[in-house]
């Protein structure tokens, strides 16, 4: 079945690195912008000197989820990444705020043309959601030695 028409279904975007699996992620928010920094794995399973960011830029929505049957998303389309976050095509979340929004202003796709996407990453034993502009990746060198989050 295309994935398009499959409510709330995740798609897989490989990260160019080895996100640290066992790891909590760092949130940052800073205006509407979120900022979520992850540890990343060497080829051999230790630590890298880098950590990952992937940048959110125009965040309208986030949310959290944990203490479920589950740790992570579960309603997503196969793959074989090792390293991932996800992209819900046809996301009922972002539908309901669309919603939501437009009987607030019926006109508020004429000063806000942003391509929003519903985005999902994982962070140890939870995931993180994020409505928001896709996210642009990239990596910075821990400032400590031990390579944890600042």
């Amino acid at each position: 079945m295309n994935s398009e028409f499959v409510l709330d279904q995740g798609q897989a975007v490989q990260l160019p690195v080895w996100q640290a699996p066992n790891d909590f992620v760092q949130m940052q928010f800073e205006r509407d912008k979120t900022k979520i920094l992850f540890k990343i794995w060497k080829k051999d399973c230790t630590y890298s000197k880098f950590l990952g960011v992937l940048v959110f830029e125009k965040t309208w929505a986030f949310r959290m989820t944990q203490n479920k049957e589950l740790a992570y998303y579960n309603n997503e389309e196969e793959h074989d990444f090792k390293s991932y976050y996800l992209v819900v095509k046809n996301s009922s979340w972002l539908n309901s705020l669309k919603e939501e929004r437009s009987k607030e202003s019926n006109d508020w796709r004429k000063y806000d043309a942003s391509n929003y996407q519903h985005n999902i990453i994982q962070s140890h034993s939870f995931y993180i959601e994020v409505i928001s502009k896709p996210p642009i990746f990239s990596k910075i060198i821990s400032t400590f030695c031990n390579c944890s989050v600042p």
